[in-house]
């Protein structure tokens, strides 16, 4: 077989993926069973207006769109970005490589089947329906470890291939004129970033470590992950790879100079022996910090695939949780977060100091 009878055939098996991703969004498979998730889609309805965001405890997914991958070495989730929201997901953590005009959703050179636009819609849709939630979206360029054979990069190939694209070409704008662009297209139908304009015209307002939950109802915050000229979201560019990030630290710990909210990431995620006691110390060093603050805290690593952590990291991070009283945890970032089933649930109920309970739906 010819590399290009290989390369349609893949490009064949992935379209059945992105067929089968396509059915989990309505919380069904492609046989039509139905997915078994439990609804927690207006949790945030019960919290007061005046609760800042940053004091807030909030469910989250790594790597989001990933609910497929060839042998399961790129996915990270089996729920797609609907039925996560509906699920209680507030922070979804998209990744978006840059080819042909066009932002996709990818883990490293897998493509998920889906781009940025279609990212928007789902959340737009939700908002809509759910008025009284609002979501934060990380966004960050995805780097393919192929992305320097250009035109010729089997990732690039594929997706081109898969999105029924006969021809290839370079990109006419930057990563940023392209994310600027595509979110102008949407704003006729999608209600807008809370602090993104996406426009020339008008400004909006900053995310900062007074914003409340009042102000961001119905709303994206955007948290920037992506370098770009000028100000755009929340900047969180400044992110160390495989560690803790302070913003208000160097990775040599000497002082920066940064806008608040200060924001604190745990993000040990190569396979780390003690990946559970440096998600609970992150855990803990949230409950005892400035509500002020923003901390992320990614209980997710991966050795070959991210399953085998999600295995043993959720339950005792369920435990941990249920036999905690309430109290600030930040976000938490989680693969495969729908097991144990009251995960989710016990990440919102540390919210009750403020009025959450884990039982909206």
């Amino acid at each position: 077989m010819g590399m290009g009878e290989i390369i349609v055939q893949k490009a064949e098996e992935l379209k059945d993926k992105v067929k089968q991703a396509a059915g989990r969004l309505t919380g069904s498979s492609q046989d039509g069973a139905t997915t078994d998730v439990i609804s927690r889609a207006s949790w945030m309805g019960d919290i007061p207006d005046h609760v800042l965001v940053t004091a807030l405890s909030i469910p989250g997914t790594h790597d989001s769109g990933c609910i497929d991958g060839p042998m399961g070495f790129a996915k990270t989730q089996n729920l797609d970005l609907a039925d996560q929201l509906t699920a209680g997901i507030r922070f979804l953590d998209i990744r978006l490589a840059h080819y042909q005009d066009g932002l996709h959703v990818h883990h490293d050179v897998i493509y998920m089947g889906k781009d940025y636009r279609d990212v928007l819609k789902i959340c737009a849709d939700f908002l809509v329906e759910y008025p009284s939630e609002a979501i934060l979206m990380s966004v960050n360029e995805e780097t393919r470890f192929d992305g320097p054979l250009g035109d010729f990069a089997p990732s690039e190939v594929l997706s081109r291939l898969l999105r029924g694209e006969p021809e290839s070409w370079d990109n006419t704008r930057s990563f940023h004129d392209e994310f600027e662009h595509q979110t102008w297209e949407q704003m006729g139908t999608a209600p807008p970033f809370y602090n993104y304009a996406a426009s020339s015209v008008g400004a909006a307002p900053s995310f900062t470590s007074e914003t409340a939950l009042g102000d961001v109802r119905g709303k994206i915050i955007l948290l920037r992950r992506f370098q770009c000229d000028g100000e755009v979201g929340f900047d969180v560019t400044y992110w160390l790879d495989d560690t803790t990030t302070r913003s208000s630290e160097d990775e040599n710990g000497e002082p920066r100079n940064t806008t608040p909210p200060m924001y604190y990431i745990e993000d040990h995620h190569n396979n780390p022996d003690n990946k559970y006691d440096l998600v609970v110390t992150h855990l803990e060093k949230a409950r005892g910090g400035d509500k002020e603050d923003l901390y992320i805290t990614f209980s997710s690593a991966v050795i070959l695939q991210a399953s085998g952590y999600a295995e043993t990291i959720n339950p005792r991070l369920n435990d941990y949780l249920a036999g905690s009283a309430p109290g600030h945890v930040g976000i938490i970032v989680m693969d495969y977060f729908e097991e144990p089933c009251d995960l989710v649930s016990n990440v919102i109920k540390m919210n009750s100091t403020t009025g959450a309970t884990s039982e909206s739906s």
